[in-house]
């Protein structure tokens, strides 16, 4: 990190010392230095373009550099970002020191000091928050990444459907809410099958839309396998659910496909069937695919 890299504002109500301090940061090697009369004018200056550091007097009417500090701090905060805080102060004593640091500044300098020692606070100041804001920076990256495999990792490339992991972990949360809540749960599987043993993507993609048309948005369809689709419907009152609904997929599959796949081979279908509600002790998603798949039948 070069001195150039970095953007400055200069905040102190007398012009004078702002000049001076802007003088001898130019003379250091600083570039980007903007400065402001007043601690409003520096937050005006900051909402047109961030700053890595800001320099302020410790005295100004108005908002002082330590409420102007608490300020930026919760801007910061808010925004996931960090920017370099050096009050200047013509008093150097301890308590001042102990308070400053302790409201957040990163350094604390005296307004007697030659600009060797300014420049080089400024820059220290500068590269923590460079360092900051880059390690910020991968770590939203990395956070983004992450997001984006575990999304493709429970969802079937293929359909945009949820994966059978996915699956499994609904069917668990359901599972919890039931015990919990009450009410129940049906899950059904539902098998395809082509005269050359082969389902092309637009068969597939036909018969996910024509499930999802019959599904409310509270229920779930998944892509359980490479030839099979499972259904999910909870449900609040055990005694009003009818298990017939499920048929209502096969006849939606049936009427969008006409049993047939996109390259006109005949299309067998399979479907099983379970429910249950007051699960105790409750069964594991596994233990449900097992009995949906020894209720399979074809129709």
């Amino acid at each position: 990190m070069h001195k150039e890299d970095l953007s400055i504002i200069v905040v102190d109500d007398l012009q004078f010392s702002r000049e001076v301090i802007k003088s001898a940061l130019g003379k250091s090697g600083f570039t980007d230095i903007r400065t402001a009369s007043s601690a409003d004018e520096a937050l005006y200056l900051l909402n047109q373009r961030r700053a890595h550091v800001v320099i302020a007097d410790f005295w100004m009417p108005g908002m002082n550099g330590l409420e102007m500090t608490d300020l930026l701090r919760r801007w910061d905060e808010n925004n996931d970002r960090y920017t370099g805080i050096v009050l200047l102060t013509a008093e150097d004593t301890a308590s001042s020191i102990m308070v400053a640091f302790d409201r957040g500044v990163d350094d604390f300098i005296s307004k007697s000091a030659n600009h060797f020692e300014l420049a080089a606070r400024v820059y220290g100041a500068g590269r923590n928050a460079f360092q900051q804001n880059e390690l910020r920076e991968r770590t939203r990256t990395l956070g983004s990444r992450f997001l984006h495999i575990k999304q493709h990792s429970l969802q079937d490339p293929e359909t945009s459907l949820p994966n059978r992991a996915q699956l499994e972990l609904h069917i668990e949360a359901l599972i919890e809410h039931c015990k919990s809540r009450g009410g129940g749960l049906g899950v059904s599987l539902i098998e395809l099958s082509s005269s050359n043993n082969e389902l092309r993507l637009g068969t597939l993609k036909t018969i996910a839309n024509s499930i999802q048309l019959s599904l409310r948005p509270m229920d779930m369809v998944a892509r359980f396998d490479t030839s099979s689709f499972a259904v999910l419907v909870p449900y609040p009152d055990p005694d009003k659910f009818n298990a017939d609904l499920f048929q209502r997929l096969i006849s939606s599959i049936k009427r969008h496909t006409m049993q047939t796949t996109d390259q006109g081979k005949q299309l067998g279908i399979s479907i099983g069937v379970w429910h249950g509600h007051e699960f105790d002790p409750a069964p594991s998603a596994t233990q449900i695919i097992a009995q949906v798949r020894q209720a399979s039948a074809p129709i």
